[in-house]
């Protein structure tokens, strides 16, 4: 059996994903880039690398640069490995960061809002412990259930077209918006919430992380504020037209 080439063992049996790039612009690339991005061949020859990393890589040696790989407006934070080749082109090699990823796991189980995790068929993925407190479900019981499961009925038709479209197109109509909406708790209740959406893509599947805020009582204070202003501005309004009247009186 002939023994594999440097070029082979670099981009055909590596576990990394490996580009060559000349002024910035990649040229050649392996499966396993492929696989790290879930971008088509066709968009990535030709692709500039400022667009795609967070970090200037200037062509010298470097090792283990920890910077984010930005795809479709998601971030995978990466180690990248820059190595110089010759007619001024450069070998990258990157693989995802556990150091960064354990950063964001540390984030994902202590921060109070709720953190959910869905695939791009509308599964749940993965909650962190604030979605269970707030809403009262275990993990046994939702971990692979449809999120139609804390949507109302209502809204059920309209996310159905969105993950659609999410899973078609790698693209969601909500993603780095800031929206108030209604959800459903384990117990039946219905809750508002505020949310923000962010679309990322991992080994050619798409996936989408919810921020989820519990704004019931926000919203119920505001209500309550409303209501209040409203009865002051019809007490004023009295007010105001029975002095009207007093004044019409005595100046007949």
């Amino acid at each position: 059996m002939e023994s594999p080439s440097l070029e082979d063992i670099f981009f055909e049996y590596s576990k990394s994903a490996n580009l060559i790039a000349k002024d910035s612009v990649i040229e050649e690339y392996n499966k396993e880039f492929i696989k790290l991005t879930g971008l088509p061949e066709d968009r990535l020859k030709g692709v500039n690398l400022k667009d795609i990393l967070d970090t200037r890589i200037s062509g010298r040696f470097v090792e283990d640069l920890h910077t984010n790989l930005k795809v479709d407006g998601s971030i995978i934070p990466v180690l990248v490995t820059c190595i110089p080749l010759k007619d001024g082109r450069i070998f990258l090699s990157m693989k995802p960061s556990e150091k960064l990823l354990e950063g964001f796991k540390s984030v994902f189980e202590s921060t109070a809002d709720a953190i959910l995790i869905v695939d791009e068929n509308g599964r749940i993925f993965e909650a962190n412990p604030s979605f269970y407190r707030v809403f009262g479900y275990e993990r046994d019981e939702i971990i692979g259930r449809e999120l139609t499961l804390i949507i109302p009925s209502e809204f059920h038709e309209d996310f159905k077209e969105m993950m659609d479209k999410f899973k078609r197109e790698g693209e969601h109509p909500l993603a780095g918006k800031i929206f108030e909406t209604k959800s459903r708790r384990a117990d039946g209740t219905i809750i508002s919430v505020e949310m923000s959406l962010t679309p990322w893509t991992f080994n050619g599947e798409n996936y989408t992380t919810s921020i989820i805020r519990d704004i019931t009582e926000k919203k119920k204070m505001e209500e309550e504020l409303r209501a209040r202003e409203e009865k002051y501005r019809r007490i004023v309004e009295k007010f105001i037209q029975n002095a009207l009247a007093l004044i019409a009186e005595i100046k007949k």
